[in-house]
C-alpha cells in the first residue's frame, strides 16, 4: 500500500485511547498493532480513504514517514 511505503514494522506509534474499530471487510484493514495478544487494527483503507487508530502528529519520525507518505498520495 502507497501509504504504508517506507513503514518500518514493529516500530512505535502513540495510542493514547483503547477505543477499537473492527472493520466489516478484513481487506480494509491494512496494518495491525497487537496489545496484549489483541489484534487491533491501527490503519484502514477503503478506496481513497485512509484512517489511523494512532497519533502520526505525536508519533515522532515514524509519524512523520506516515504523514509524509499521505501527503505524497
Amino acid at each position: 500500500n502507497k501509504f504504508l511505503k517506507n513503514f518500518l514494522i514493529g516500530e512505535n506509534f502513540y495510542f493514547v485511547h483503547s477505543f477499537v474499530c473492527i472493520t466489516k471487510n478484513s481487506n480494509s484493514t491494512i496494518a495491525v498493532c497487537n496489545y496484549s495478544g489483541i489484534s487491533i487494527p491501527a490503519v484502514v483503507s477503503v478506496n481513497n480513504i485512509f484512517g489511523c487508530q494512532f497519533h502520526p502528529e505525536k508519533s515522532g519520525d515514524n509519524g512523520l514517514i506516515i504523514l509524509k507518505n499521505f501527503c505524497e498520495l
